[in-house]
């Protein structure tokens, strides 16, 4: 009870103290397993927006080299049944105008074009499914480049760790905005109010407003406060006017 009363006299004599801090803080989780062969931990510390992990794609780079070869073949087979096809369906078409062949041979004829055609039709199929695997193989490696966008608190791995799917692997901060979050009284009426930071308006809005009351201070809202230009870590004064 005494913990609430001295927040809220030093709300209505001093106004708010709270600590500027990272807009955001998310998880970096790898994606795909596999050894590590690059952990770039010069970038702690630092914003960046480029690759900070490298799993080990060797594999996947043989695999991708080894199915564009079997597609190169496939596209050549696929352009000779083409002409294949062409031609039987030409012949087949010739025999439907000749009086002097039978039912049976035109069907035959007819047989043999569309057995011609499945067989394009399954090389097609075939390709399909080599681009698909090639594709599948390509995001793979995309994934075992671990790239960050924002400031590296912490990268956990070192080369020649292997790493799991799903495992934590860096943590980023996005500083390109700052949050400060505040505990304000429920009785109070912020809408509509500015921002005041060490007694002088700034660029700062409300971003948010829980309107359910804090399970610590049980009498008060949550809320955060979003703006740019303050030195994260940095305890301010903040009025809303």
């Amino acid at each position: 009870m005494k913990k609430i009363l001295w927040m809220l006299i030093g709300v209505f004599l001093f106004g708010y103290s709270a600590k500027v801090e990272p807009f955001d803080k998310f998880n970096i989780k790898a994606s795909v397993g596999g050894k590590v062969i690059e952990a770039n931990k010069d970038l702690e510390a630092k914003d960046v927006n480029e690759v900070i992990i490298k799993l080990d794609d060797t594999t996947e780079k043989i695999d991708i080299k080894n199915i564009q070869n079997q597609i190169n073949i496939l596209k050549e087979e696929i352009k000779n049944q083409e002409e294949i096809v062409k031609r039987k369906f030409e012949t087949y078409k010739r025999y439907q105008k000749l009086k002097t062949k039978s039912l049976e041979e035109k069907n035959l004829k007819f047989y043999d074009y569309m057995a011609a055609k499945n067989q394009l039709l399954n090389l097609k199929s075939q390709l399909s499914n080599l681009i698909a695997n090639k594709n599948k193989l390509k995001d793979i490696i995309n994934k075992k480049n671990i790239k960050a966008n924002g400031y590296i608190e912490k990268i956990f791995v070192n080369k020649g760790d292997y790493v799991a799917p799903g495992a934590l692997v860096a943590v980023v901060d996005n500083i390109k905005k700052q949050k400060i979050t505040i505990y304000v009284p429920i009785s109070e009426d912020i809408k509509n109010k500015s921002v005041y930071i060490n007694g002088k308006k700034s660029n700062f809005k409300i971003y948010k407003v829980w309107r359910v009351p804090d399970s610590e201070y049980i009498t008060s809202y949550k809320v955060e406060i979003v703006g740019k230009g303050l030195k994260l870590g940095e305890i301010v004064k903040i009025d809303l006017k």
